[in-house]
């Protein structure tokens, strides 16, 4: 039996995520707090819409989150599980940390709902592909259950308990984003020796250094006027805010992680926060000293 899928948050990778589902040949059901995102799908996917996260779940028999952060999982939660149905497996692919996981399991628990914390990684473009990676924690059985929806977005690698999963995404955000941090900065620097974008990124082809972030984000950093935002600096931000408080709890004194946040924040006052995560670079070169000075106040 196909499963039938409810979803809740369709911004620009859930959108990607339901038009996967759509061609897999699953019955969908979205819902998003701004309705228009979710018409939007169903005109694009035949989707059903749903105009509550209750209602989005009421044929269901798993239900993706695809959420802004732990907060918003929360309460969609808690208007969701109190009429879901026995049975019903909640997946959530929202970026929380392991503590808001963790506390959704428990919600799920007590209204008699599994539990999946099932983050993924990739961009917009990974996702159109149906080739996101996906951290799963928690049950073995309730993963087997969702595993043929799960296994449609992507390869699933089943990372540990409950909480593992939000644990491994906060892990690779944290690489992810301090390694496009220090791409943005060696940009400006090499662009300010005389060396473009455009030849730097030729080099770093055809070197031990490539990578599939670097294959898909490479316009955005090229041509940022002229390629669409798809990762926006504000998420970064609170991703790197999430990788922060992991690196506290693991009692590191010292984090490459909270120095990328610092300077991320900086360019959220400066107005970037709506821009594309590679608009770190925009800010490297807007805050440079002028030519020839040496020395910073």
């Amino acid at each position: 039996m196909t499963l039938r899928v409810g979803f809740c948050g369709v911004g620009r990778m859930g959108t990607e995520m339901v038009v996967v589902l759509a061609r897999q040949g699953f019955a969908v059901t979205v819902w998003n707090r701004t309705a228009v995102r979710a018409l939007a799908v169903a005109d694009q996917t035949g989707a059903e819409v749903a105009d509550t996260p209750a209602l989005a779940a009421k044929d269901a028999d798993v239900v993706i989150t695809m959420l802004t952060d732990g907060d918003a999982v929360l309460r969609t939660l808690a208007e969701l599980l109190p009429s879901a149905r026995a049975g019903l497996i909640v997946v959530d692919c929202s970026t929380t940390g392991v503590r808001a996981a963790r506390e959704a399991a428990d919600l799920c628990a007590a209204a008699g709902v599994g539990f999946v914390d099932c983050p993924v990684s990739g961009s917009t473009v990974v996702a159109r592909e149906g080739n996101l990676g996906l951290m799963a924690g928690g049950d073995t059985a309730a993963i087997d259950r969702v595993r043929p929806v799960l296994d449609a977005l992507g390869t699933v690698v089943h990372v540990g308990p409950t909480g593992a999963g939000a644990a491994a995404k906060v892990s690779i955000n944290a690489l992810l984003h301090t390694f496009s941090t220090a791409l943005a900065e060696c940009l400006v620097t090499a662009r300010a020796a005389g060396v473009s974008t455009t030849a730097l990124f030729d080099v770093l082809a055809v070197g031990v250094l490539w990578n599939r972030f670097l294959d898909y984000k490479r316009p955005a950093f090229s041509d940022p006027e002229g390629t669409a935002v798809a990762f926006d600096l504000r998420t970064a931000t609170k991703d790197l805010g999430l990788a922060a408080r992991a690196a506290d709890d693991a009692g590191l004194r010292e984090s490459v992680v909270r120095r990328a946040l610092e300077l991320h924040r900086h360019a959220l006052d400066d107005g970037l926060g709506d821009r594309d995560m590679a608009a770190m670079t925009a800010w490297f070169a807007a805050i440079a000293d002028p030519p020839g000075r040496t020395e910073r106040n």
